[in-house]
């Protein structure tokens, strides 16, 4: 096809199309019609001579056709995108657009604060929208329109994102303050004596139990999993109320023993330390509002993060 007459605001639509597999979800998100965005996919099965979209008894699936196209359209719309945008004069302040990120509880609760304070200073009329993890799909969701970049802990990121280092933490115990596990010193048999609470983010993401389990697995003990929850938000406060113990990331940890009855302590074993990553695609690489939010992000971190130490002797 001559490429004077071919519409190339189809591969927007296709590119939507083909991360929701939904006509009428990718038409609320284009903001267009529902018969527009019908007109729109028989257009591209005209141009790309494919179904790209057949039924199946779980709705809409994307040909063997339509999943060869997905990555060289979202290189075209990622060129396009920087061609357009890459020498535009950039001003935050007058920036009104929405970005949206995933970003565990965690995460959440240790620079979301600090985050918002520096937008709300700088781009007021910009909003974050935060969605919780999907690791099982997070180079696809990455890869399509729903998500632009992450704040997370992922110990093996998807080669398609790039990452920036942003801060370290490690995992501690915590128990509750008179804990009958401080009446002696804390040996591999007695941490494993008590129930434990494990932290489970979403189906799938086992980065902060998995570690523990293999690392007492290995010194020939197991522990017993009392309770798993996808939050770290609830747990000092059952902690604080029970014989359980469980262990998390110690900045979270520590900013929960001013408000609740619970203390840390070293864990009997050596586990390597967390490296919280900003992930983003390359389709938002060079868009000025993205290049300037992954700036203020590892900017907070840097000043409000890095700034606090954990304990003496980490070497974090």
């Amino acid at each position: 096809m001559d490429l004077k007459h071919a519409d190339l605001n189809l591969l927007v639509a296709f590119d939507v199309l083909m991360s929701e597999c939904h006509v009428t979800r990718a038409a609320y998100k284009m903001g267009v019609s529902q018969s527009s965005m019908s007109l729109a996919l028989s257009k591209l099965r005209t141009l790309f001579s494919d179904e790209l979209l057949v039924r199946s008894s779980k709705g809409l699936i994307r040909t063997d056709r339509a999943l060869d196209l997905i990555p060289k359209v979202a290189e075209i719309l990622r060129r396009a995108d920087s061609l357009l945008n890459e020498d535009l004069p950039f001003n935050p302040a007058e920036i009104d657009g929405v970005v949206t990120m995933i970003v565990i509880d965690y995460i959440d609760f240790v620079v979301i604060p600090h985050l918002m304070e520096r937008i709300q200073q700088e781009a007021p009329k910009l909003s974050l929208h935060i969605i919780g993890p999907n690791p099982r799909r997070l180079g696809e969701i990455m890869s399509g329109t729903d998500l632009d970049m992450a704040i997370t802990y992922f110990p093996a990121p998807p080669n398609m994102v790039r990452t920036r280092p942003l801060f370290k933490d490690r995992m501690v115990g915590i128990a509750r303050l008179d804990h009958p596990l401080f009446d002696a010193p804390i040996s591999l048999a007695r941490y494993c004596q008590f129930g434990h609470v494990a932290i489970t983010p979403a189906e799938g993401a086992d980065m902060y139990n998995e570690p523990i389990k293999e690392a007492v697995n290995r010194l020939g003990v197991q522990r017993h999993i009392a309770i798993s929850k996808p939050t770290f938000m609830g747990v000092p406060f059952l902690i604080g109320e029970s014989d359980l113990i469980s262990t998390m990331p110690e900045r979270i940890a520590k900013r929960f023993t001013n408000i609740t009855k619970i203390r840390t302590f070293e864990l009997p074993f050596h586990l390597e330390p967390i490296n919280v990553v900003l992930m983003w695609h390359d389709r938002t690489h060079n868009h000025p509002l993205h290049r300037w939010l992954r700036d203020v992000i590892a900017d907070v971190c840097t000043h409000r993060i890095n700034r606090v130490p954990l304990l003496p002797g980490t070497g974090l």
